[in-house]
C-alpha cells in the first residue's frame, strides 16, 4: 500500500461466507490541505517573481559565474559539531531527497550545488554566509534561491513536497529585536505582501527565510538580533559582510573570490567579433597568466567581472582599465562607465527610452539623496519629500481652495438668511485648513497607505454596511410617512448612502482616508503623523508586489476611494437640497458638495499623485525624467537597480557610493 495526505492508492480484501476472499482494488484521492495549497501557491509566485528577477539582474544569461564556498575560519570545531548535531538531536531533518550533512562536508567547501546540500540538510537550520562587498552575496543568495524552488517544484509526491519549505528573501530593514520577537516580526512584513495565511505557514516551518542586511542593523542591538533568530522555528539564512554575527548553532560560509581562469571563459563565453579585439585578448591574457596583477585582482570580484561584460570588448574602456595599477581605481573606472554603458544603443537591442547624460544625472540625484538619509532603499512614496514639498503644497493647497471660492461665490449670490451667508464663508475656511493639514504630512516620510479591495471592503464590512444602509432608508422612509411627507422611494436609499458607505469603510480599512468628512467624524485624523510600517497593508491575494505594482495599485485604488467618498456625500446634500428647493438646485449642490471631499480625499493626500508632481518639480530643478516611475522601472530592467518587494536598491552599494560623490 502506498499513500499520502493527498491520496491512497492499495489492494482492500473482502470475505464473503467460508474461504471465499475477493481482493478488490481502491485508489481515491484527498483534498490537498489548505495549508499545503497556500504553501504551493506561495510557491508558484516566489519562484515567477525571483526567476524574471534573476534574469533581470543577469543571472541567466550568460551562464553565471561559479559559486565557490568554504568553511569560515571563524567557524569553531564546537560550532561545526552542533551544526550538524553531532552526538545529540536534530532540530530539522534534511528535506526529501536530501542527506545529512557532515563535518567533512562543511570542511570540504564546494560549489553552488553544494551549498544547496548544506542548505537542505544542516542539522540546525542555521546558516551564516559572509563575503565583503562586492563579492557576490546577493547572487549567491539568488542563486540558492532558484535552486531551493526548482527542488520543491520537482518533487512530485506531495507528502513529500509539503516537508519541504518554500524558501521567500527578505531584508531585514524595519525589524527592532529588542521590541518584537522573530517570527512576529517575520508574520506582520510577509503578511503584508504575501497574504494572510503566512502566520500558519511560518510557525509550521513552511517557510525558509533568507536574509539580508544584517549590516545595516545598528551594532548596539546586532547581538539581541541573532540571538533572537536563533531561537525562530524555521530555517535561517544570514548573509553578511563578516562572521562577527554570533549565530547560535550555526555554520559561517565563506564566498571565495573568483579565479582568475573562471573569470577569464566568462569573459570569452561573449559573442566576440572576428578578430577578437586587441584590448579583450590582453585582458584575458592577464587573467590567465599574470593572476598577482592589478587586473586580475578587480576582476575576481563578481561585480568588476559583470561590469566588463556590460561594456563589451569594443569598449575603449577595457584599454584604460589595462593601463592603471591599481585595483580599486579600476573598479571605481568601470563603475563610472556602468550607466552610459546601460543606456548606450547597440544593434539589436531597445533603444533606451533616455539619454546616457540624463540617466547618469538622474540616479546621480537619487543615490545622493539616498545617502544623505543613510539608506540603501528607494521608498517611491517618499519621494514627495525631496525637491522642494513647501512649494508644491503651496501650488496644489491654492489650486484646490480655488474650487471652493467659486462655490462660496454660489452660494452668497443665493443667500437668503444669515445661516446661509454664514455657511457660504465657513466652507472654505474649514476646507482650506483640512487641505492644509493633509498637504503638510507630504512633508514628511510617509507610510505607504495601501490596501486592496478586498481589504478595504471585506466580506464582514459589506455586509454590515449593507444592513446599516438598509435599516437607515427604511427609517427615513417611515419618518417621512409619520409626518405625512412622503418622498420617492429611489430617494430612501441615496440620501442614506453615506451611512452605509461609512460603516463599511470604518468596518474595514477606509478609516482613515474618509476620516474628518461626515461619512465618519470620529474616525482617525487623517493629517496625524502615525508610526507604521512602510509596506503596503495586507491584501487577502496571495502575490508579489514590485515597486511599480504597488504604484499603480495606488492609484487605481486611492483615487476610485476618494470620488466614491465624495459622490456618496454629494447624493447626500444633493437630495436635501433637492428636496427643499427643486431638482435644479439639488443638482448643482450635489455636485459642488461631491467635488469637494473628493479632492481632500481622493486626490490632494494621494502619495502616487504627490510623487508624479515632485516628478514634473525634480524635472525643472535637476533635470530627470518627467516620468520618474517609468525610469525607475527601465533601470530596473538594464539592471541598475534591483527590486526587494516594493522598494528599489542600487544593484551593489558601490554603484550607490560612486554616483554619489560629485561628478568630476
Amino acid at each position: 500500500m502506498t499513500g499520502s495526505n493527498h491520496e491512497f492508492h492499495g489492494p482492500a480484501f473482502v470475505q464473503y461466507g467460508h474461504g471465499s476472499v475477493q481482493e478488490i482494488s481502491t485508489s481515491y484521492t484527498l483534498a490537498a490541505s489548505p495549508l499545503d495549497r497556500a504553501a504551493d501557491d506561495l510557491m508558484d509566485k516566489v519562484y515567477a517573481w525571483w526567476d524574471e528577477e534573476a534574469g533581470n539582474r543577469g543571472l541567466l544569461s550568460p551562464p553565471p559565474l561559479p559559486v565557490r564556498w568554504q568553511l569560515s575560519t571563524a567557524g569553531s570545531t564546537a560550532k561545526v559539531a552542533a551544526a550538524t548535531a553531532k552526538g545529540t538531536r536534530s532540530r530539522f531533518a534534511p528535506l526529501p531527497g536530501a542527506t545529512t550533512v557532515t563535518r567533512k562536508q562543511l570542511r570540504a567547501g564546494g560549489s553552488l550545488t553544494e551549498l544547496f546540500e548544506i542548505y537542505a540538510g544542516l542539522a540546525s537550520g542555521r546558516i551564516l554566509l559572509v563575503g565583503p562587498e562586492g563579492s557576490g552575496k546577493s547572487a549567491a543568495v539568488h542563486l540558492l534561491l532558484l535552486e531551493a524552488l526548482r527542488h520543491r517544484r520537482n518533487e512530485s509526491d506531495p507528502q513529500r513536497r509539503a516537508r519541504i519549505p518554500v524558501p521567500v528573501p527578505m531584508s531585514l530593514n524595519g525589524w527592532e529585536p529588542l521590541e518584537e520577537r522573530p517570527i512576529d516580526w517575520a508574520i506582520k512584513k510577509l503578511s503584508r505582501r504575501h497574504g494572510h495565511n503566512v502566520r500558519e505557514l511560518l510557525k509550521t516551518g513552511r517557510i525558509a527565510l533568507l536574509l539580508d542586511g544584517f549590516d545595516e542593523v545598528a551594532e548596539e542591538v546586532q547581538s539581541d538580533a541573532v540571538a533572537a533568530l536563533a531561537a525562530a522555528p524555521y530555517r535561517v539564512l544570514l548573509v553578511s559582510r563578516t562572521a562577527k554575527a554570533p549565530l547560535s548553532d550555526a555554520v559561517a560560509l565563506e564566498l571565495q573570490p573568483v579565479r582568475p581562469a573562471d573569470a577569464a571563459d566568462h569573459l570569452l563565453s561573449l559573442p566576440l567579433p572576428d578578430p577578437v579585439p586587441d584590448a579583450w585578448q590582453e585582458l584575458t591574457r592577464r587573467l590567465v597568466e599574470e593572476p598577482e596583477s592589478a587586473v586580475a585582482e578587480a576582476l575576481t570580484k563578481p561585480l568588476g567581472i559583470s561590469l566588463v561584460w556590460e561594456l563589451g570588448p569594443d569598449s575603449g574602456t577595457v584599454k584604460e582599465i589595462l593601463g592603471l595599477g591599481d585595483p580599486l581605481a579600476i573598479e571605481d573606472r568601470l563603475l563610472d562607465h556602468a550607466v552610459r554603458a546601460a543606456y548606450t544603443p547597440r544593434p539589436g537591442c531597445k533603444r533606451p527610452r533616455y539619454s546616457p547624460e540624463q540617466a547618469e544625472r538622474t540616479l546621480r540625484y537619487i543615490a545622493e539623496r539616498l545617502t544623505a538619509e543613510e539608506t540603501f532603499d528607494l521608498r517611491w512614496w517618499q519621494i514627495p519629500c525631496w525637491g522642494r514639498p513647501r512649494a508644491r503644497a503651496a501650488v496644489t493647497w491654492s489650486l484646490s481652495i480655488c474650487f471652493y471660492l467659486v462655490l462660496m461665490a454660489y452660494m452668497l449670490t443665493s443667500a437668503t438668511n444669515f445661516l446661509t451667508v454664514a455657511v457660504a464663508l465657513g466652507v472654505p475656511v474649514a476646507a482650506g485648513v483640512d487641505l492644509a493639514l493633509r498637504l503638510r504630512r507630504l512633508n514628511y516620510p510617509q507610510p505607504l497607505e495601501s490596501a486592496g479591495w478586498r481589504d478595504v471592503f471585506p466580506g464582514r464590512a459589506i455586509t454590515t454596511g449593507i444592513l446599516a444602509w438598509l435599516t437607515m432608508a427604511a427609517w427615513y422612509g417611515a419618518t417621512r410617512w409619520f409626518w405625512s411627507s412622503p418622498a420617492p422611494v429611489w430617494m430612501w436609499f441615496l440620501i442614506t448612502a453615506p451611512f452605509g458607505l461609512g460603516t463599511a469603510m470604518f468596518r474595514g480599512r477606509g478609516d482613515t482616508l474618509m476620516g474628518r468628512t461626515m461619512l465618519a467624524p470620529w474616525a482617525p485624523s487623517p493629517y496625524e503623523l502615525r508610526d507604521e510600517e512602510f509596506l503596503p497593508s495586507p491584501t487577502a491575494e496571495s502575490r508579489v508586489i514590485d515597486p511599480t505594482d504597488v504604484w499603480r495599485h495606488h492609484v487605481r485604488l486611492r483615487l476610485p476611494l476618494g470620488l466614491m467618498v465624495g459622490v456618496t456625500i454629494g447624493s447626500f446634500w444633493g437630495c436635501v437640497t433637492g428636496d427643499a428647493g427643486g431638482l435644479v438646485s439639488g443638482i448643482i449642490v450635489g455636485v459642488f458638495t461631491a467635488v469637494g471631499p473628493a479632492l481632500r480625499c481622493g486626490l490632494v493626500p494621494n502619495l502616487a499623485v504627490a510623487t508624479t508632481l515632485t516628478a514634473v518639480q525634480l524635472s525643472r530643478s535637476e533635470g530627470t525624467p518627467v516620468r520618474l516611475m517609468s525610469f525607475l522601472k527601465d533601470a530596473h530592467e538594464r539592471n541598475l537597480l534591483r527590486a526587494t518587494g516594493p522598494v528599489y536598491q542600487f544593484r551593489h552599494a558601490r554603484l550607490q557610493e560612486r554616483l554619489a560623490r560629485p561628478a568630476k
